[in-house]
């Protein structure tokens, strides 16, 4: 299975895949196209990412349930993540984006202001 994932990973189908760490990244550490989920087994609860737009921004989603707002995070058979809802970010460079399936999707409409 490792090796299917690589090939799929090297011939670029897959855009995001999610690594878990223990502990809250260091920004400074964080590499494009990686979501960064902080936990583990028993618990979820924060997922990081760079903006994907090329701001450098980092994007830091909670994961609590409980809380408002939240997003969830899935990590597909071969690593690929998907994270709903949309992400919206409504300071900085104003990105709205999907990533489903390790795709990124843009979203198709502009805000207002």
């Amino acid at each position: 299975m490792k090796k299917v994932r690589d090939v799929f990973w090297s011939y670029k189908k897959f855009q995001y895949k999610i690594e878990i760490i223990s502990d809250n990244p260091n920004p400074d550490t964080l590499k494009d196209n990686i979501v960064y989920v902080v936990g583990g087994k028993q618990y979820i609860k924060w997922a990081y990412l760079k903006c994907p737009c090329g701001c450098n921004d980092i994007i830091m989603l909670s994961l609590d349930q409980k809380k408002y707002p939240s997003w969830s995070v899935k990590q597909g058979k071969l690593g690929q993540a998907t994270i709903s809802p949309s992400i919206d970010k409504l300071d900085g460079c104003h990105s709205h984006f999907f990533i489903k399936k390790g795709r990124l999707i843009w979203a198709q409409y502009s805000r207002n202001f």
